[in-house]
């Protein structure tokens, strides 16, 4: 008897066992299902995202190419539809082809933006001849600028002597402060086009080229659940009819801060 009893007791406990590592198992099994679940619709969206970027990607050359062909008249026909495997891709210009291009403008650019944001016309000048400084391939100071021996000893500021890669690469300006570049940041950029005016100033002869014109272009597609993608790009066009232009910049992060004029105005003198 006492031996049965021991075999009943080994026999239980070895379901209780059984019924224990089902539940265990089944537990598991429960967590790798919902990973894989959450891997595969993580997946899916790496997917979507690709794929909404290489449409993108395909609409704006195929809006550059036609730009090409038909010249600046094109331009001001945009914003256009173009269909991309199925998916609408609307392609306009972006918002800073109108802006200042920090690697393109000039003195009076500079000087003209820094007086309108309330700098004395000394100090406009000087930091316009500074940021030239530090954008040209050259160890040579302009008048008012700054070149490295300029530079105070230590400073984490120092000139690059190659185009800015951001607006906020301008903080690297020896006497930019964050207040002057939070207040001039709005009205900059990195893929600023050519503007109209001067895109219209060639020869009638020329007038519908694009060779050396920019142009900023921004693609927006809008999915069926209403999530909304854009991508932005600068467009330099030339004269080689295999490939009539190049893409010389993609969106960077930029400056981001709040602009108080009056601290602007009142940074270093």
């Amino acid at each position: 008897m006492a031996s049965a009893r021991r075999q009943n007791g080994q026999a239980g406990s070895a379901i209780i066992f059984v019924l224990w590592m089902s539940v265990l198992l089944a537990i598991i099994l429960a967590g790798v299902m919902a990973m894989t679940q959450t891997e595969l619709r993580l997946a899916a969206g790496r997917r979507t995202l690709l794929a909404d970027r290489e449409a993108m990607l395909s609409a704006l050359d195929l809006v550059a190419f036609d730009t090409a062909l038909v010249g600046r008249s094109y331009v001001a026909s945009l914003p256009r539809d173009v269909e991309v495997d199925g998916v609408v891709v609307r392609v306009g210009l972006a918002p800073a082809q109108t802006m200042l291009d920090i690697n393109m403008a000039n003195d009076e650019a500079w000087i003209a933006l820094f007086i309108a944001l309330g700098e004395p016309e000394f100090a406009a000048r000087r930091l316009a001849d500074q940021i030239l400084d530090w954008r040209d391939n050259d160890d040579t100071r302009r008048e008012q600028g700054a070149e490295r021996a300029d530079y105070p000893a230590g400073s984490l500021k120092a000139p690059g002597n190659r185009p800015f890669i951001s607006v906020a690469e301008l903080m690297q300006v020896r006497d930019m402060t964050p207040q002057r570049l939070a207040c001039a940041a709005p009205f900059l950029t990195v893929f600023g086009g050519t503007p109209a005016g001067e895109a219209d100033t060639v020869a009638l002869d020329l007038a519908a080229t694009m060779d050396g014109v920019r142009v900023a272009y921004q693609a927006r597609l809008r999915r069926s659940d209403g999530a909304v993608t854009d991508l932005t790009a600068l467009a330099l066009f030339g004269a080689d009819r295999h490939r009539p232009f190049n893409w010389v910049a993609f969106p960077v992060e930029e400056f981001a801060g709040g602009c108080d004029p009056a601290d602007s105005a009142g940074g270093q003198a």
